[in-house]
């Protein structure tokens, strides 16, 4: 295209939609699920016509975050204020209707982001204050669990029994509160005070983790790309929770370790570390996808163990050549995620109970093929970021009463405290790791160990 022409386009183009109209669209495309909210993030206002200015779109990203968070309460909200009369949340008809999905964005539109709508916008601005306002002003005292609390009332009925009735509001509010920022120190390249310095010296607020014996912990988002210590591969983003799960494989120098559900490879690099780069670390994975993610890493992280391998399935007749000979092998199961709700809110309307029930089923079957794998005397690690029992104790009994006679569950406690966690009793809930957002400050998480029996 000549320079006229592109300049002509550039004339003619519309001008992004009313941000109000914007948050509606985005929500409706999430709603969809074909694609995480941060896709339809970059794809709605990243290109084209309908590219907004940084600070506008970074209120609009806050503002899906937080209506994803509680959205059944927004619902309700923009129901009662409509004069419309309270009715369950059936996500379709939400995403069929614009005007409620710009309800539900105006509700949830966060005050620190509301400067950015002003300049933008001056009386959608005053519209989301005027709604906000209102709703401030009606009782949930007596509406359904699901508009009180903002989760699906499915998820409330099973995460509610868990808890004492003090401590339940304290895990809607976590869940709801968007996540820190949790860096995993590269032991391999340079100690936590180094790293936390270095951090710290570029005006980044950094300190170190609670538990995790190499975490460090930004209180908010903060772009890393380009500064020293990521670049250099001093530090990898990865939640406190996933580090501890890492320090539960207790992986050696020298040995043969699996990681059986790699993904993108995070607890793979983790391993890799614990490994100081000496012996041989599998990352399966059926996504090529999501292996192909982990190549970049591997060379920042200074890794060269790791053989990645995408593979069709648990059954995949390749890694019959492993079996019986692995030390250790982490089954980083796929899960519904609702341990992570602050980071990935959607997949809390993603799920029913018809997909716990699936998951669960394959859990199952990921399990009992990844114990193929463990010699006499290794260890497996099964674990999930759920917090569902459905997903957890429930698969870990399964196993024990399938396979009980060749594997030996051994207490958390106990290897918490070899790794040299701090507080490791906090942490555990009978012989499992069982990690809560309100209780620990990271995301949720369940583990449980075996030993194979010589």
């Amino acid at each position: 295209m000549s320079q006229a022409r592109a300049s002509r386009w550039r004339r003619a183009a519309p001008p992004p939609a009313p941000p109000l109209q914007l948050a509606a669209q985005l929500l409706q495309q999430t709603l969809a699920f074909r694609q995480p909210p941060d896709a339809v993030l970059a794809q709605t206002l990243g290109q084209g016509p309908r590219r907004v200015g940084s600070r506008l779109r970074q209120a609009l990203g806050d503002t899906l975050y937080a209506a994803l968070r509680a959205l059944s309460r927004w619902h309700g909200l923009a129901r009662r204020l409509s004069g419309r009369p309270a009715a369950p949340l059936e996500l379709a008809a939400l995403r069929a209707d614009a005007q409620a999905c710009r309800a539900v964005m105006a509700l949830a539109w966060p005050a620190s982001a509301l400067e950015a709508l002003r300049d933008a916008d001056p009386a959608a601005a005053q519209e989301v204050q005027r709604l906000q306002a209102q709703a401030a002003r009606v009782d949930l005292t007596g509406a359904a669990p699901c508009e009180r609390w903002g989760l699906p009332a499915w998820l409330i009925e099973r995460l509610q029994p868990q808890l004492a009735t003090s401590e339940w509001p304290l895990l809607v509010q976590a869940l709801q509160t968007p996540a820190p920022v949790d860096l995993r120190v590269n032991a391999l390249q340079v100690r936590r005070e180094q790293a936390l310095a270095a951090l710290q010296a570029l005006g980044l607020p950094a300190e170190p983790t609670p538990y995790a014996p190499h975490g460090l912990r930004l209180p908010q988002r903060a772009r890393l790309a380009g500064l020293p210590p990521y670049e250099q591969g001093w530090v990898e983003v990865q939640d406190e929770g996933s580090q501890l799960i890492v320090a539960l494989v207790g992986a050696r120098r020298g040995e043969t370790v699996v990681d059986f559900c790699a993904g993108a490879g995070g607890k793979t690099l983790a391993l890799g570390a614990q490994m100081r780069d000496e012996g041989r670390l599998y990352a399966f994975d059926v996504s090529a996808r999501r292996l192909l993610a982990l190549t970049p890493r591997l060379a920042r992280a200074g890794l060269t163990l790791v053989v990645s391998m995408q593979i069709a399935d648990e059954r995949d007749e390749r890694l019959d050549r492993l079996s019986g000979k692995v030390d250790r092998v982490l089954v980083d199961a796929p899960c519904t995620g609702n341990g992570t709700l602050r980071r990935h809110p959607e997949l809390a309307w993603r799920h029913d109970p018809a997909s716990v029930a699936q998951h669960a089923e394959l859990q199952r079957r990921i399990l009992a093929a990844a114990a193929r794998l463990v010699r006499p005397g290794g260890r497996l690690v099964y674990a999930t970021c759920s917090l569902l029992p459905e997903e957890n104790e429930s698969v870990a009994a399964d196993f024990d009463a399938l396979h009980g006679s060749r594997f030996q569950r051994l207490p958390a406690l106990d290897l918490l405290q070899e790794a040299r966690v701090p507080k490791a009793a906090d942490l555990v809930q009978g012989p499992y790791l069982r990690l809560w957002p309100h209780r620990h400050g990271c995301d949720g998480f369940f583990a449980a160990v075996w030993q194979r029996r010589a």
